[in-house]
């Protein structure tokens, strides 16, 4: 297959080139990833602004940075790369997991949404670990393992949102979205500036949902789709007459 690398923790982040060496034995590997840091800007895109396009030394990997958004990464390959037809988008392996409601906010989720809009089936994988520790090469087996089964799964419909432990995993389960919540809190800096913090709460909820699984060392897949319309409230307001 023709697989598209791209992430939201920048070009040279520790779990891209993970992702990178688990896929690249059967595939061809083309990696176009942001040129720094972009976690947490969504699917954010960037217009009105010129993005530089550079080829990079990574480790042997056909390999790219833009100083763009994840986002912007997987937009400009498909209109670059205009003689590859890419089978798949994977993104990641992000540094931190993007579970429950944290996917709304996820770089490394909206970059396969974006695939999805080209008719591109994707999967977003993330590293649950915390405090900075990630242990990618157990991902790297983990990622070998199922990856089959991965791209039996896969649809341009929905992107599978695939969360790893940090460690060997006590099993694997599809589930459905769980919440996420924080203790948040906007501290003042001394330069007068000021950084949201804090850390996630323990919530009631279905334990079947991929947060508390998460929390248990499960693998968890959940596939996501872009349309975000409520289709019960639709149906119950539908008939409203508004003029």
């Amino acid at each position: 297959m023709n697989i598209l690398l791209t992430n939201d923790d920048g070009i040279f982040s520790e779990g891209i080139y993970a992702l990178a060496k688990s896929l690249s034995g059967e595939n061809k590997i083309i990696i176009i990833a942001p040129d720094g840091n972009r976690s947490a800007f969504s699917h954010s895109l960037t217009i009105h602004k010129g993005l530089d396009f550079k080829k990079e030394e990574f480790h042997g990997f056909e390999a790219y940075s833009l100083s763009g958004t994840p986002v912007d990464c997987v937009k400009f390959a498909i209109h670059y790369f205009t003689d590859v037809k890419f089978d798949l988008v994977c993104s990641g392996i992000n540094h931190g997991n993007n579970l429950g409601s944290d996917t709304a906010y996820s770089g490394t989720v909206s970059a396969g949404l974006e695939a999805n809009y080209f008719g591109i089936p994707s999967i977003a994988f993330s590293n649950v670990g915390i405090n900075g520790t990630y242990d990618f090469g157990s991902n790297e087996e983990t990622i070998r393992k199922i990856f089959k089964k991965l791209t039996k799964i896969v649809s341009p419909r929905y992107t599978l949102n695939v969360n790893l432990p940090n460690g060997k995993p006590t099993g694997c389960k599809v589930a459905p979205l769980g919440r996420q919540t924080y203790s948040d809190n906007y501290v003042r800096s001394k330069d007068g500036s000021y950084m949201l913090v804090g850390y996630p709460l323990v919530c009631e909820q279905d334990e079947e949902n991929d947060v508390p699984l998460s929390s248990k060392g499960f693998v968890t897949i959940t596939p996501i789709i872009y349309d975000r319309t409520d289709y019960s409230a639709l149906n119950a307001i539908k008939d409203t007459k508004f003029l």
